[in-house]
């Protein structure tokens, strides 16, 4: 058992590396930032994208085989991605109160 990110961490695995498998990842909401181990190489690599109350929605939403970071700001319907390769973009899908709900609708 290993101990990975703290007290009120999101959990985000998911395949940021493109190599079919997930990668250990949190998300810290009262710093905005993302924690990740990527599989492929082992490497730790640590993004800031997002703010306290921000609801993380990790997905490939630019259809290129690796996790996007992604979140959802409920207090205005704002989906704030950071595409991999197209880079950032915020559209506005939903409304305040709404929770999103991420999956791999490309592949």
């Amino acid at each position: 058992t290993r101990t990975w990110g703290a007290a009120g961490d999101f959990p985000v695995p998911a395949d940021y590396d493109g190599d079919f498998r997930a990668d250990v990842a949190v998300f810290r909401p009262s710093t905005g930032q993302w924690f990740r181990i990527n599989s492929s190489s082992i490497s730790f690599e640590v993004s800031t994208w997002g703010a306290d109350g921000d609801k993380p929605a990790a997905a490939d939403y630019d259809g290129d085989g690796k996790a996007d970071i992604a979140v959802f700001r409920p207090s205005s319907g704002i989906w704030y991605l950071l595409r991999s390769t197209q880079g950032f973009t915020a559209q506005t899908f939903g409304i305040s109160g709404d929770l999103p709900s991420p999956t791999a609708f490309i592949r």
